[in-house]
Parts: C-alpha cells; structure tokens; sequence
C-alpha cells in the first residue's frame, strides 16, 4: 500500500512534468499512505517545494531511492526462495 501510495505521488509530478523548480505545481495526499509517503519524500528530499504549496520531484533523489530499496530488497528475495526451495526438497518424497 505505502509502495502504491508513493507511485501515485511520483506520477501526479511525472504527468504534470513537474521535475524542476519551474515546473512546480501544487499537490494535496488524497489519503492517510499518500500523506504519510509525501511527508517522508519531502524529508528525504525526493519531493522538493518550489514555493509554499507548489513541489517538484526530484528525478535523481526518486531513482537513488528507488535504487536503494532494490538493493535491501534482493537480498531478503533470495533468502525467502532458497528457504522455500529447501523446505520443498525436505517435503519431496520420490
């Protein structure tokens, strides 16, 4: 849900092409995820506020996010299919 929340705000900015500080244009979360995910890309930097009210995503902050989080998430990915595949293998009666 939070991955989808943080989609839509990207793709509101993409669709508007709002990805420099002249291109700002204004954003309101439409729910709890999209208000809580804009607060922390506000935080870490991958939504930028040109001026009050009007934001621009910062492309080069969204994909070193995006980045980041495929590097966490690989590792744990594999650990859960090679766990899965041992415990078919104990469970295989030929």
């Amino acid at each position: 849900m939070m991955s989808r929340a943080r989609r839509r705000i990207a793709d509101h900015f993409h669709v508007h092409h709002a990805i420099s500080a002249e291109d700002a244009v204004a954003f309101v979360p439409q729910s709890r995820a999209e208000h809580s995910q804009f607060a922390r890309m506000r935080a870490r930097g991958v939504v930028r506020e040109a001026e009050p009210g009007r934001y621009w995503l910062d492309t080069a902050a969204w994909r070193a996010e995006a980045e980041a989080r495929r590097r966490m998430l690989v590792p744990i990915v594999i650990a859960l299919c090679v766990i899965v595949a041992g415990l078919i293998t104990l469970g295989y009666r030929g």
